[in-house]
């Protein structure tokens, strides 16, 4: 129906143009005479005007002029009419001048082509109106929106709504930093105040939504518009922000487009990974892939990313079936024709890891399985070092054996100067991984980073839980601090560092400034509509055990090289010789099924003279 309805627009839109031209250019001769034109000069207007049409239609087509959408005519259209009616009057002059008119009046030459403008476009621009006017509908339910950002984004938000035959949303106006914008209107919208003037703005307006529409520094300035905004029971302003383009490539939005709710990640202050990935795809096109611990937040991710570089098979080994089950069917869904395999095993399993190798040749390998909870791996130091250590040798064993060109082991930031059992074990197959290296034609790689938002398990989600059921959010000190980044920027740069390893290195990724977990609850708090302390309280339960008041990326004797990527770093760790941890493995082994644990700890302990144990402290 609608190309039915384009196709009969264009007819009729060259009749309304070919009467411009006709009106314009007798309008021409009117105006030059005062409306009271010589027998002569009508003469001279009747033989001429069949070359003026001719050659102002030919222009018209050959710049596009009825190839546009009219009812979304911009500058943009307007520019290829001023084309069109400019060359299309250079070739009307050359041909009066070859017809020799003398007596032709010159002013008319001057007249016309500017009267065709105005008539063209204001058949361009009526069309839009028409439209507009069309699709007016009430708006005096929807939402109030106000935009903090009267620049190029805050423009698009504004053009994006007024464009759409049905509206969501009422756009009251703008407010910006910027003292010489005040007082100003883009499309119509006026530029009510600045900053300061939030609070009363939202009361006098009675905004429902504030759109964040900037470029950059984006979370402190989204931290500070949260914390100025008035809280009350009844009113309760909600917070948007407009994707990055990395966003908007890489899903689909289920906000209206052009925006989306504030999120966590937003309003952390470091700036947002933008890495280069084209050269992934030499390591991974055509390639046969396993992930291990595929259904895990790290794993997954790595599994829909490698996906979209084709791979020519990717293996996905995960324990737990139903983990499995959903990130298979979310795969599947991407109509991609990389061949896909879904493996229900462990990761531990010798046999089940020789079957794999024999009979699809892995060529890459990326170790996502772990158990990653540190205050349970506290009590269960046998699971850590049975599922992080031994089966991270086992796998890397097969590695060698079977000829893998790359292998990259994921790792943490609680494996540096580690104080529990779950870092411990973790540094010790970093140990493994580098002992490997150069033993066989395979890239031994391990990158470690701290803590991915959103990740299963994790203390945001937790404060999620907390909040949604009207607290009280539990943080464990005041003090405590971690890094933070996304899932998706992680798994980028774990991309790129396989690409970058050339075997034995240890990549660090840049994680930014570290952030105290405690804004972090108040900003998910805020994030909910609500005020910390007031609405939701905040309470202090003291650290567990193993954990540390903060988390580092090195250690004061660590040696970090660049790696030409602004983002990754490598690091080489003061315990070079490894040959020791290799000749423990199988006391390690004997270790773990023993039920007492104080054994497998004092061995820790002299693998890893870093490791200091941690212990509970009460809250403050």
């Amino acid at each position: 129906m609608y190309k039915r309805l384009i196709a009969f627009s264009r007819p009729l839109v060259l009749f309304a143009d070919i009467s411009a031209f006709l009106v314009s250019y007798a309008l021409a001769f009117l105006l030059r005479f005062d409306f009271q034109v010589p027998g002569h000069e009508l003469s001279i207007c009747a033989s001429t005007i069949g070359i003026v049409v001719l050659l102002r239609t030919g222009a018209f087509a050959y710049f596009g002029a009825y190839a546009g959408v009219w009812r979304y005519a911009s500058m943009s259209d307007l520019n290829a009419l001023f084309k069109a009616v400019s060359s299309s009057q250079i070739f009307i002059i050359a041909s009066l001048m070859l017809i020799q008119h003398p007596r032709f009046p010159r002013s008319v030459l001057f007249i016309d082509p500017l009267l065709t403008l105005i008539l063209v476009g204001s058949i361009r621009f009526a069309i839009r109106l028409t439209r507009e006017w069309r699709y007016q509908q009430d708006t005096s339910s929807l939402p109030r929106v106000l935009i903090f950002g009267a620049g190029d984004l805050g423009e698009s938000i504004v053009r994006d709504m007024q464009r759409r035959d049905y509206k969501t949303h009422r756009v009251i106006g703008f407010i910006d930093d910027d003292p010489a914008k005040l007082h100003r209107s883009i499309h119509g919208i006026a530029i009510l105040g600045c900053r300061q003037d939030l609070p009363r703005i939202i009361a006098q307006k009675q905004i429902d939504e504030i759109v964040v529409a900037v470029n950059h520094s984006r979370g402190p300035l989204i931290k500070s518009l949260m914390e100025i905004c008035p809280h009350s029971d009844g009113f309760k302003v909600q917070f948007k922000t407009v994707p990055t383009l990395e966003e908007t490539l890489r899903k689909d939005n289920s906000q209206p487009r052009g925006m989306r709710k504030i999120e966590l990640a937003d309003l952390l202050p470091r700036k947002s990974v933008k890495t280069d990935l084209a050269s992934v795809r030499g390591i991974l096109q055509g390639k046969t892939v396993l992930v291990t611990g595929a259904g895990g937040t790290i794993g997954s991710e790595l599994a829909r990313q490698i996906m979209r570089f084709g791979p020519s098979k990717l293996l996905l080994l995960e324990k737990h079936n139903t983990d499995l089950f959903y990130i298979d069917r979310e795969l599947s869904a991407m109509n991609s024709v990389v061949t896909r395999l879904a493996i229900a095993g462990d990761v531990g399993d010798a046999d089940l890891l020789e079957n794999l190798f024999v009979t699809h040749r892995p060529q890459l390998v990326f170790h996502a399985a772990a158990h990653k909870h540190v205050p349970l791996m506290e009590s269960n130091p046998q699971e850590a070092v049975k599922n992080n250590t031994l089966c991270t040798h086992l796998l890397a064993e097969k590695c060698a054996r079977h000829g893998v060109e790359r292998f990259l082991f994921i790792s943490t930031d609680k494996a540096v100067r580690p104080t529990s059992v779950m870092g411990v074990s973790k540094r010790m197959a970093e140990m493994i991984i580098r002992a490997f290296s150069g033993t066989s034609s395979t890239k031994f790689i391990s990158v470690r980073f701290g803590n991915v938002l959103g990740s299963s398990g994790s203390a945001i989600n937790i404060f999620k839980e907390q909040i949604a059921q009207g607290g009280p959010v539990t943080v464990t000190h005041p003090d405590v601090t971690r890094y933070f980044m996304t899932t998706e920027e992680a798994v980028q740069l774990i991309l790129h560092a396989a690409f970058l390893g050339r075997g034995g290195e240890i990549f660090v990724l840049n994680m930014g400034e570290p952030v105290k977990v405690l804004d972090v609850a108040r900003n998910l708090i805020l994030l909910s509509g609500f005020e910390p302390d007031r609405d939701i309280k905040i309470v202090f339960t003291g650290m567990r055990p193993g954990e540390k008041m903060y988390e580092e990326l090195f250690r004061p004797h660590d040696v970090r090289m660049d790696t030409g990527h602004p983002d990754i770093f490598a690091a080489v760790p003061e315990e070079a010789d490894l040959s020791i941890l290799r000749d423990q493995i199988s006391e390690l082994k004997r270790l773990c099924s023993l039920a007492d644990s104080a054994p497998i700890r004092n061995m820790m302990k002299d693998l890893v003279p870093a490791y200091q144990p941690a212990a509970p402290t009460r809250s403050p």
